[in-house]
């Protein structure tokens, strides 16, 4: 609290249970560190099967065989693939019919970024409009973009393709009103 310099935010675990259990969950950029803790706090609400998606198979792998051990009654799925991959994510989404997205996937290295935009633009922006798009193709109840504090006012190639991200994504609640767009920005914080 001293720290934070406010009150900590309570969560409603009641409400996220509401929205997960025995649902079915894709996270997107499953193996990142941002999406293999997601995928680890969304295994305590009891989904009944979270999709790993990424690009790289180490990492995920690492993560299912945890869960397993972890939540051995939640079915785990390794789905190797890229945001880039139109006909990967419409097989993974006419396959598995996900309830809600969790979209992590995402280049987030700044330095790395400013370097290579081009790759950021194709991965952060082209990546979020195929997720989200299929993912209202699909009807998919829930969508989450994973954004960050860079975006606000962005003052880099990274922030830049992730505002980019967000802009896309609510502009699919125009174009799928059956599934509702969200998008939520982390920092650097505590």
């Amino acid at each position: 609290e001293d720290r934070l310099g406010r009150n900590p935010v309570k969560l409603d675990t009641q409400g996220i249970s509401d929205k997960i259990k025995d649902k079915t969950v894709l996270v997107t950029g499953g193996g990142g560190s941002i999406g293999s803790e997601l995928c680890r706090q969304l295994a305590a609400y009891k989904p009944e099967r979270i999709l790993i998606f990424d690009i790289y198979e180490n990492n995920v792998y690492s993560l299912q065989l945890d869960l397993m051990n972890k939540y051995p009654f939640i079915k785990t799925d390794i789905v190797i693939g890229s945001v880039r991959d139109r006909a990967r994510l419409d097989e993974v989404f006419r396959k598995w019919r996900p309830d809600v997205v969790y979209h992590a996937a995402a280049h987030k290295h700044v330095p790395l970024m400013e370097d290579n935009p081009c790759e950021a633009v194709k991965n952060n922006v082209f990546g979020t409009y195929n997720v989200s798009d299929i993912a209202g193709k699909y009807e998919a109840a829930k969508f989450v973009l994973i954004s960050t504090d860079k975006a606000v006012n962005p003052t880099n190639v990274m922030g830049a393709t992730k505002r980019l991200a967000e802009i896309t994504t609510l502009a699919m609640n125009v174009k799928y009103p059956n599934t509702t767009f969200a998008a939520v920005r982390f920092g650097n914080v505590l």
